[in-house]
């Protein structure tokens, strides 16, 4: 486990951030940080020892901002777990702009200028830890811009490493968690499989942040049959298939 290390983690108030919050704060110095105060004030009254920083990262400059609370406190970051996201469950059909460019601001530009602020600030080494999704690779009906912000960040991290060399770089592949998250994303929303829990994520992130891999795949079930489908090409569109049909009943629910 990490110790003595200066952590920012974002998505901090809920899900699979709370549980790095958890998991981390008693040996190291960490900053939550969210855009829902109350989460935050809950969080800091469970441990007394973080501080949190409260901005929605939808706004112009927030990252920046972010950078400027954190740099005012520390000299350098060693871990920074860009793990805020946003999700809509809708067909693609029904999705506005405003939609589309939220799931994209939080899910692509927002980790995107992360790792462009740590490689021109940082002093020392540092690890910046993103939470992509499994979707990234296979899109489940109903996440249409989602999955495709998902894939985004997932080809931005590979055009980085393309151009340089980024040992300094982690994406993680999530599967369905248990978290609120999802019910966020839509009104009885019904959860792809498989599903996770949040802190074994958690564990997972930072297993693999600790030994510097590239890429984190928590689920198991979910890594094996990515390879798998390799040989069999059958399994993704059969799994799609058995998704699009909880899709096509919420919708039926839903739009009644």
């Amino acid at each position: 486990m990490l110790s003595g290390k200066n952590i920012v983690i974002t998505g901090a108030a809920s899900g699979i951030g709370r549980e790095l919050v958890i998991l981390l704060h008693s040996k190291n110095n960490v900053i939550a940080v969210d855009m829902d105060e109350d989460g935050l004030g809950m969080l800091k009254g469970e441990l007394p020892s973080i501080e949190v920083f409260q901005i929605d990262l939808l706004f112009p400059d927030a990252v920046e901002k972010v950078f400027e609370k954190v740099y005012k406190k520390w000299e350098t970051i060693d871990y920074f777990f860009a793990n805020a996201g946003f999700a809509k469950y809708d067909s693609w059909s029904n999705l506005d702009q405003q939609a589309f460019e939220t799931i994209f601001r939080i899910n692509a530009w927002v980790p995107f200028r992360t790792a462009q602020i740590l490689k021109k600030s940082q002093i020392k080494p540092f690890r910046l830890v993103v939470t992509a999704s499994a979707m990234a690779f296979w899109t489940v009906p109903g996440y249409s811009v989602y999955s495709a912000s998902k894939a985004a960040i997932h080809q931005l991290a590979e055009s980085i490493r393309a151009e340089e060399y980024s040992d300094w770089l982690t994406l993680v592949y999530p599967a369905s968690t248990t978290t609120a998250f999802f019910s966020k994303a839509g009104k009885n929303v019904p959860q792809a499989f498989p599903v996770q829990q949040a802190e074994n994520v958690a564990k997972a992130i930072i297993k693999g942040a600790i030994k510097g891999k590239k890429r984190v795949y928590p689920s198991f079930i979910f890594r094996s049959v990515l390879l798998i489908n390799r040989l069999l090409p059958i399994i993704r569109p059969l799994y799609q298939f058995l998704e699009n049909r909880k899709f096509q009943k919420w919708m039926g629910y839903t739009y009644k």
